[in-house]
């Protein structure tokens, strides 16, 4: 009797053994993810009516800011409730379920979701093991990165959220260690903060022109760019 109790036993541990073996080696099968098309549609149709809020005010509210930033807010969080539940169901959108087009749309409306720094510190670690599997943009972790340190009050390290100066010229406000900021800028792929400062300065000069002329500025004053 003595023998058979301690037979059942030991099968019985064999049997623990196998099924734990079984559970680790499923654990460790990277999920096979399919390309989602109608995500990737319903992001684009999203990021169009996100980029124009994050404009100028339009139509029936032109010259209305107040009004156009009530719009913008209500408009960023109802995307970011369809964020989250892509998040909460699926994790990040990486290149292989959205492309990189997707990938971009998703980022950037987490961007705008600045009345949730909490929430974008989240997504900023599963995106940051994204591109460690090479699954996302790089520069995104930059731009994301700046983003919520500004919405918590803490310096930049990256130098992507940028003001204008009197010559209105784009500056970067409040940057962390600014001597290393262009080899931090290097490790993600992205050009020299020079670089993108002086694209910044361009394109606000060539939108607001004749804005400019009346204020007796002519020419966008640019960085030297280092060599």
């Amino acid at each position: 009797m003595k023998f058979i109790v301690c037979m059942l036993l030991f099968v019985f541990l064999i049997a623990c053994k196998e099924t734990k073996t079984e559970t680790v080696q499923k654990e460790q099968i990277p999920q096979e993810v399919s390309f989602d098309q109608e995500l990737v549609t319903a992001l684009e149709k999203m990021t169009e009516v996100d980029q124009l809020y994050a404009g100028i005010p339009q139509g029936e509210h032109e010259g209305d800011w107040d009004a156009w930033m009530i719009l913008r807010d209500s408009v960023n969080r109802s995307h970011q409730i369809f964020l989250k539940n892509i998040i909460d169901t699926s994790g990040y959108p990486g290149f292989d379920r959205v492309g990189e087009a997707g990938e971009s749309d998703f980022w950037v409306m987490v961007q705008h979701s600045d009345f949730d720094p909490v929430w974008q510190e989240e997504v900023l670690v599963l995106l940051k093991a994204e591109v460690k599997a090479k699954n996302a943009s790089p520069a995104h972790v930059g731009l994301l990165t700046d983003r919520v340190r500004v919405n918590t009050g803490r310096p930049q390290l990256y130098g992507t959220q940028r003001h204008f100066n009197d010559l209105q010229q784009a500056y970067s406000k409040d940057l962390e260690d600014p001597e290393h900021v262009n080899e931090r800028r290097a490790a993600l792929g992205m050009e020299t903060l020079e670089e993108y400062l002086n694209e910044a300065t361009l394109f606000h000069f060539e939108i607001n022109k004749e804005q400019f002329k009346k204020e007796g500025i002519t020419t966008p004053v640019l960085y030297t760019v280092p060599e």
